[in-house]
């Protein structure tokens, strides 16, 4: 059985210049088995889009959702917007897939390891490289899967390459052997991939929460139970499985989502 990973991020990797109200990077993996993908993830998200526009040829992008930019103008009108996220939620409840993220407080990041700090989406990316190793060899030993990321130029995309080919030759600290990861792809925003898609739905509400674990997020409330969560842990933790926040926050994000904190990697 095969799975694919679907990669895109929220926030930029720049540690120069920080946003103050977004100082974070996250990048969100939503992996999938491949014919479950193909036979009902593709169709169920182009009956969504036909619902409301009448074409499969609209992109769920995050960002112009929240701002109701384009074809979501429509989403300034309350009653629309309100059947709109309900839709949303439903579709994204009834999908089978599980999220991998993780999420670097930039600032934190950069005043640990000052000049040495790693590049946000280099570092994320062995982060979700080991998760995604190990969460297919739990399910069988012969499950294997590739990557396709949201292309981001020329030059991102290279090093991006590079940095991949560098993982799975020498592995990860605590993942020596990727070799059930079989390839990565990127792909445009524009090529409207619906699986992209998703993981752009999924970066930014899971990075606001982190930043912002006491404010309620409905989206966020959505993704909880897709997060990929300790396999023998009667608490079935998400942190250091399926969420990875990175450094490590002092705060307790445990007592505020209810769920059980564990050693991480």
């Amino acid at each position: 059985m095969g799975y694919v990973l679907f990669m895109d991020e929220s926030g930029d990797h720049n540690l120069l210049t920080v946003d103050q109200n977004f100082p974070a990077f996250c990048l969100a993996g939503c992996v999938f088995e491949t014919a479950y993908y193909q036979r009902v993830v593709r169709p169920k998200v182009d009956a969504f889009k036909m619902h409301f526009w009448n074409t499969t040829g609209v992109i769920l992008h995050s960002s112009d959702i929240r701002k109701h930019r384009g074809a979501f103008s429509f989403l300034d009108d309350y009653g629309r917007r309100e059947d709109f996220y309900l839709a949303l939620n439903d579709l994204i409840q009834t999908l089978d897939f599980v999220i991998l993220a993780v999420v670097i407080l930039k600032w934190a990041h950069r005043d640990k390891y000052g000049v040495a700090a790693t590049h946000p989406y280099h570092l994320s990316l062995a982060f979700i490289m080991e998760r995604y190793s190990m969460l297919m060899r739990r399910r069988g030993r012969q499950r294997n899967g590739y990557i396709l990321a949201e292309s981001r130029g020329k030059r991102e995309d290279s090093l991006l390459r590079e940095e991949y080919q560098r993982l799975c030759s020498s592995g990860t600290f605590y993942q020596n052997d990727l070799g059930n990861i079989t390839g990565l792809w990127m792909k445009k925003k524009e090529e409207n991939i619906i699986g992209l898609q998703i993981a752009d739905l999924a970066a930014y509400p899971i990075a606001s929460k982190v930043l912002r674990p006491d404010v309620e997020q409905r989206a966020f409330d959505v993704l909880l139970n897709k997060i990929d969560r300790a396999p023998r842990d009667r608490g079935r933790s998400i942190l250091g499985y399926g969420l990875k926040i990175f450094p490590q926050p002092t705060f307790d994000h445990h007592l505020l989502w209810g769920i059980k904190t564990e050693h991480e990697p």
